[in-house]
């Protein structure tokens, strides 16, 4: 990443592979909801108790759904953010400085297991605020992408000179 224009090809196409990363996260998720609610289903009509109570067929009826929700708002946020990405390359080409810029990884999903907990589907994220505005941008990075955006958003704005082809110097020398 070496100037704007590349930052916003590079945002755009980790953009895509984090939607397909949540799309691969919410098929993973739902499949083991659907385990868990086919053997839970099974464990508890193949007994010999003929009363099971409502409370408990609601429940695992709402099991598959529920796993869902997380996944939809994420995926609502995703589409979103091809306009927040566009709207931070066009603030940062109009001069604005970024003034707080935070990065952390997120996981698409977690199996909390009994001693341990499973983290898949990792992503690097920058959560971004830009001039004097309380508004911040969430980001999606790559791992190894994190530096070179940290240098390139951290540069004084110098996009607004305008040059023809190489330094003063050699201009005044011909």
């Amino acid at each position: 990443m070496n100037n704007l224009a590349e930052l916003k090809t590079t945002l755009l196409e980790i953009h895509e592979r984090d939607k397909k990363q949540t799309i691969t996260a919410l098929i993973t998720a739902e499949v083991f909801a659907v385990l868990v609610f086919g053997l839970i289903g099974y464990s508890i009509f193949s007994g010999s108790s003929t009363e099971t109570p409502k409370a408990i067929l609601y429940i695992l009826l709402f099991l598959p759904v529920g796993v869902l929700i997380p996944y939809i708002v994420m995926l609502i946020q995703a589409k979103k953010r091809p306009e927040k990405i566009m709207e931070f390359v066009n603030r940062l080409e109009k001069g604005e400085s970024v003034n707080n810029v935070d990065t952390y990884t997120d996981y698409k999903l977690t199996l909390p297991l009994r001693i341990i907990r499973i983290r898949l589907f990792p992503m690097e994220y920058a959560h971004v605020r830009i001039g004097q505005s309380r508004s911040f941008f969430k980001l999606p990075l790559s791992a190894e992408n994190v530096q070179p955006f940290k240098a390139l958003i951290s540069q004084p704005a110098l996009h607004n000179v305008s040059s023809i082809g190489g330094s003063s110097a050699n201009w005044s020398s011909n």
